[in-house]
């Protein structure tokens, strides 16, 4: 089984103030155990043959990623090209579908303007995975919606750090029964060969990251 997190934020992000750089993340995703890496950062693409190799010398498949707006709503596409940057709408991005491309709903009912919401339940055909997000406690917890949606509908759900804050990081993520290669990862994750792995935070963590995530967004 592979560990994995789709959905990170680095210093090379255009939209938000980061502290750490890509390679101080994948430097800590490799003393954790981490086989599989997103870095999503909103609207780019931070993904060269440098940091690929670089992650690959510290045990870590780097696949390439972005979050984008979509209508205004965020969503995550996993083994991103440049030309998929160009995506507007979710027209665009249910024409962007393909064998090679993993599309997940990041926090979809999350009580922001820029989560998913009733926009998942509109396209959902065309999302590959949902995001359970770490961001959550017993007590609070909006990823609820998300696993009663992937119970009733077999979408396959996946679990993710959204990290912005190194203390974010290794709370939540995926293992998968896959091999260290990009499409048996995204074959496995359309096919439900995952298993989430979730810590929830405590009421204080929660109200440290809720009130540092806003100062830098």
């Amino acid at each position: 089984m592979l560990k994995a997190d789709f959905h990170i934020h680095t210093d090379s992000d255009p939209q938000d103030s980061i502290q750490y750089s890509n390679e101080d993340i994948i430097g800590l995703a490799s003393e954790k155990g981490y086989d599989v890496l997103s870095i999503t950062n909103h609207r780019a693409i931070t993904f060269d043959e440098e940091l690929k190799e670089y992650a690959w010398s510290r045990g870590i498949l780097l696949m390439p990623g972005v979050e984008l707006p979509v209508e205004g709503k965020h969503v995550i596409l996993v083994n991103a090209r440049p030309e998929h940057l160009a995506i507007r709408d979710f027209q665009d991005l249910r024409e962007a579908r393909e064998e090679s491309l993993l599309i997940i709903a990041p926090h979809p009912f999350f009580p922001k303007p820029h989560c998913l919401n009733g926009s998942f339940e509109r396209n959902q055909e065309i999302f590959d995975a949902v995001e359970f997000s770490h961001f959550y406690h017993p007590l609070i917890n909006f990823n609820k919606k998300a696993v009663q949606v992937c119970s009733d509908h077999g979408i396959p759900l996946i679990g993710s750090s959204d990290t912005h804050l190194l203390r974010q990081f290794n709370t939540t993520w995926t293992l998968i029964d896959a091999v260290k290669e990009p499409l048996s990862v995204i074959h496995a994750v359309r096919s439900g060969r995952v298993e989430l792995v979730t810590h929830p935070l405590s009421l204080l963590e929660l109200a440290i990251v809720g009130f540092r995530i806003s100062r830098i967004s």
